[in-house]
């Protein structure tokens, strides 16, 4: 069971070669790379999509713009145990961009097996209480193309796709997205895996986001069970996406790690903590010491959940 935290911010605020050093040296054997940042979210809504994204290129020119910081991920000594894909991969004002998303994923796959990360998070679709086109029925047949869409790529591969848990949110407030209903998160596992053959999708368990809708984990981890792959790690208040470390927000850790280990997991324990190590709002200094007290947690909870 590896220590893992996000790429990002850390190996951009350094620069890749200190970064993933202090990654290493803060106590964490992993990361969860965020690919997801080399594809331009802000300009998104109006860019044309077309030489938009690296992974639009070959996968051979993928893995050479990737060269220079994978070797430095090595160099670490750092396992690319889970990756976080690009996202949105649908706007109900651009009905392009799901089939558009559909190509990016399924390269981001194929770059994934060759660099021997096991698992990629690729956010489901959810309903938004401003999108006025669509239905719960509506949104589970866009999630079903898009997932869909990527089986027989997935099949060559030892990648398992990992659905999240997610949240809507607007201005109007928070509403549950797709997999935040734990039978909901099952059935699109167990259907996906029964058309692929394998065990293609599992889930990465969102520890802010249950909070946030006031979900337990009594009650939605062993629904879930074996199907929880990978995990995203941090803590809020209750009311804001935060991304703090454990301990920092409203979250009972307790009932994390007796449930984690109550479904026998055994994959790794990946932070999404990247609100607790951004050195634009804490001083560089500063950040060596929260890398180490969030792998302290790490550890922790390991020995908790192995018993």
């Amino acid at each position: 069971m590896q220590l893992a935290v996000q790429s990002s911010p850390v190996s951009r605020d350094f620069g890749p070669e200190a970064g993933y050093r202090l990654i290493r040296e803060s106590g964490f054997t992993a990361i969860d790379w965020n690919i997801d940042y080399y594809l331009d979210r802000k300009a998104f809504k109006t860019a044309e999509l077309k030489d938009f994204c690296i992974y639009e290129k070959p996968l051979e020119e993928v893995l050479d713009f990737f060269a220079e910081e994978l070797k430095y991920i090595r160099a670490a000594g750092l396992t690319i145990t889970q990756a976080h894909a690009p996202f949105p991969s649908y706007m109900p004002e651009r009905p392009d961009v799901l089939d558009y998303m559909i190509k990016i994923q399924r390269r981001c796959i194929e770059f994934c097996h060759a660099v021997g990360c096991k698992n990629l998070i690729i956010h489901g679709i959810s309903l938004s209480n401003t999108d006025a086109t669509n239905t719960p029925e509506s949104i589970k047949a866009l999630n079903y193309k898009l997932y869909e869409g990527l089986i027989d790529v997935l099949v060559k591969t030892d990648v398992t796709v990992c659905l999240e848990n997610l949240f809507s949110g607007s201005p109007k407030g928070l509403i549950e997205g797709t997999c935040s209903n734990p039978y909901e998160a099952a059935e699109y596992i167990d259907s996906l895996n029964a058309k692929a053959g394998k065990e293609c999708f599992g889930l990465c368990l969102d520890t802010g986001h249950l909070n946030l809708l006031r979900k337990s984990f009594r009650t939605y981890v062993p629904i879930l069970g074996k199907r929880i792959k990978a995990l995203h790690i941090h803590d809020n208040n209750g009311a804001t996406d935060q991304h703090l470390m454990p301990y920092t927000g409203t979250i009972n850790w307790d009932h994390f790690c007796d449930t984690m280990r109550e479904i026998g997991y055994d994959g790794d324990l990946s932070f999404e903590t990247f609100a607790q190590v951004r050195s634009s709002q804490l001083n560089r200094e500063l950040v060596p010491t929260f890398l180490t007290a969030i792998a302290g947690v790490g550890r922790y909870f390991r020995d908790r959940i192995q018993g």
